[in-house]
């Protein structure tokens, strides 16, 4: 009787982890992530963006990674934290922040392998070839970048591990 009691106590436990890891991950989130792997310094609120206000828990990464100009707002001052990250979001960011840290970032062109190569945006194209290619962002299903797909915190967590180790 004990056995699957524990069994399913440790699955009542597990589903909300589960549940999170295939969530998308938001831009905020992202933004942590990316924060935390350089240390999680301390951050002054600079006011950067006029939609995250000062008592976020994340408003220290992100005007951080806006000052290091490893991100860029949504247009009009907007940063949009809770929005979930697309793929070429993250790989603009990460290819910004591969140069800052001297990495090759130049492509070697993998878009004859690319099915969807029309729907990347034109300021992502070169970084979204990129994180591909290095293995950074991991292709989707089918040969697809799947540019406007987003990315889960499994994926994230992926992507920092290959990125940082």
């Amino acid at each position: 009787m004990k056995r699957p009691f524990a069994l399913v106590l440790s699955l009542a436990l597990l589903c909300p982890a589960c549940r999170a890891a295939s969530e998308p991950v938001t831009r905020g989130e992202f933004t942590v992530s990316l924060w935390e792997a350089f240390g999680g310094v301390p951050y002054e609120d600079t006011g950067v963006f006029y939609d995250v206000s000062h008592n976020r828990p994340d408003t220290a990464a992100i005007c951080w990674a806006a000052d290091m100009d490893f991100l860029l707002g949504t247009g009009w001052g907007r940063f949009d934290p809770d929005r979930p990250i697309t793929r070429e979001e993250a790989a603009v960011v990460l290819r910004r922040v591969g140069s800052f840290l001297g990495f090759e970032t130049r492509t070697m062109g993998n878009l004859a392998e690319c099915n969807d190569f029309d729907g990347i945006s034109p300021w992502a194209d070169d970084s979204l070839y990129w994180a591909t290619d290095t293995g950074l962002i991991l292709w989707a299903e089918g040969g697809l970048m799947a540019p406007q797909g987003t990315l889960t915190a499994e994926e994230v967590s992926g992507i920092f591990t290959r990125f940082f180790f």
